[in-house]
């Protein structure tokens, strides 16, 4: 696909529902007490791995109209193994709630996720009394699971991952007494903030208490994906000539560092109309900014983890140098974030130096260039950011942005002057 430099941007968008908030409806609609009903779902490759993962252990699914309804009508074992493809939420997640079942279960992905660590999801796990087995002493998929919780447990992780910490709160709400969870910095809150409405979760600082609990049924709607809204936002304060609108964007602020460090280098943002459901949510207003370099600091990456593509991005276009450290993590994504990072924008023409955990970037004109976003969708979509804002690019897998943001680059033509 070649994407041509935009004139101008213009215009409303309003973004695909949140994905990290879909996977986790379906699994806690699937541990509900009876019919849950998520409105406003994502219904992208990740998400639909999610749907067929509870589908395989008894779930009953229905999507009509925009909303999904799911019911758990009777724990079965799969017969076959359950495929998770490159979604590593489906994956971390699915251990924990396949934790709790009685059952006998095994999960795959595709190459680039069963290359992705899982011993950080199973030694919490197994404190809980599930067994897994799998390659590499099941640090890698596949890995199979006897489930069925009994214990309850205090951990404390090593690493600030929201997938970890709801792997486990997720298996814990079945366990045979109060378990607690500690993390080093606080990670994206969307599981505790939606049982602790139930009082299942109580969290004290970077402790969570997690009950032995049933959830009862609910309904529930999906606000827009913040990480999506980022790469309009990016492209509203980049382009030399824009003014956009983005609607009922999530603000859930463990996910919304991004615009801190958008804030600090100068950009002319507004957050408007904020609302509150489970989670909050509003409108956000962009316009062509002249951008300061910045350094994003360690305690910073856990609230802008999916978006550091855009803060080098976002470098490009500022004065000085923007760096960014202590994101070590981005090398165990859908691809090596870090080494494609700065493959993609070496190709561009931009001076960007690579760190073991990150990066440093000087602001710069980019060139035209073609890109291969190394089967990672955000890699792609910031390319075509970088196209729109620059002198083009042609992408040569347009496709793979489908795992999270299908209509994206639908959206990017509404916008496109």
């Amino acid at each position: 696909m070649k994407i041509q430099p935009a004139k101008s941007i213009r215009g409303e968008i309003k973004v695909p529902p949140d994905k990290s908030i879909t996977h986790r409806m379906i699994f806690f609609a699937a541990m509900a007490k009876d019919r849950c009903e998520i409105e406003n779902p994502l219904m992208a490759d990740d998400t639909l791995r999610t749907l067929d993962l509870v589908k395989n252990v008894g779930s009953d699914v229905e999507y009509n109209k925009g909303k999904l309804s799911i019911r758990m009508e009777k724990i079965s074992e799969p017969i076959s193994p359950i495929f998770c493809g490159n979604s590593g939420t489906t994956a971390r997640l699915g251990l924990g709630f396949l934790s709790r079942l009685p059952l006998f279960s095994v999960i795959y992905g595709d190459e680039s996720l069963s290359s992705r660590p899982m011993d950080r999801v199973v030694e919490p796990l197994s404190l809980l009394g599930s067994i897994f087995d799998g390659r590499n002493e099941a640090s890698n998929l596949p890995i199979s699971v006897r489930g069925g919780i009994v214990k309850h447990a205090n951990y404390r992780s090593k690493v600030a991952s929201a997938q970890v910490k709801s792997a486990f709160i997720i298996a814990a709400t079945a366990g045979d007494g109060v378990s607690t969870y500690t993390e080093p910095i606080t990670s994206r809150d969307h599981t505790e903030r939606f049982l602790n409405a139930f009082g299942i979760t109580i969290k004290k600082g970077n402790l969570i208490e997690i009950k032995p609990s049933i959830i009862p049924s609910f309904k529930s709607r999906v606000v827009g994906d913040f990480s999506s809204a980022a790469f309009f936002v990016t492209l509203g304060v980049c382009h030399r000539n824009a003014i956009l609108d983005i609607k009922d964007v999530g603000l859930n602020e463990t996910r919304t560092g991004f615009l801190n460090v958008l804030k600090r280098m100068g950009a002319k943002i507004e957050i408007r109309n904020v609302k509150n459901d489970f989670e909050p949510y509003g409108d956000l207003h962009v316009e062509s900014s002249n951008l300061e370099g910045t350094e994003v600091l360690d305690e910073e990456i856990p609230s802008v983890i999916d978006e550091i593509p855009l803060i080098a991005l976002l470098g490009v276009f500022a004065k000085g140098r923007t760096v960014v450290r202590g994101a070590s993590e981005l090398r165990k994504k859908e691809s090596d974030r870090i080494k494609a990072i700065v493959s993609v924008l070496s190709k561009m023409g931009v001076h960007i130096e690579e760190f073991e955990d990150g990066f440093e970037v000087e602001g710069s004109k980019l060139e035209g260039a073609k890109i291969d976003p190394y089967g990672d969708h955000r890699i792609a979509m910031m390319a075509a950011i970088a196209g729109l804002c620059g002198n083009g690019v042609e992408l040569t897998d347009p496709k793979v942005v489908s795992i999270s943001y299908p209509s994206f680059f639908e959206d990017l033509e509404k916008v496109e002057r």
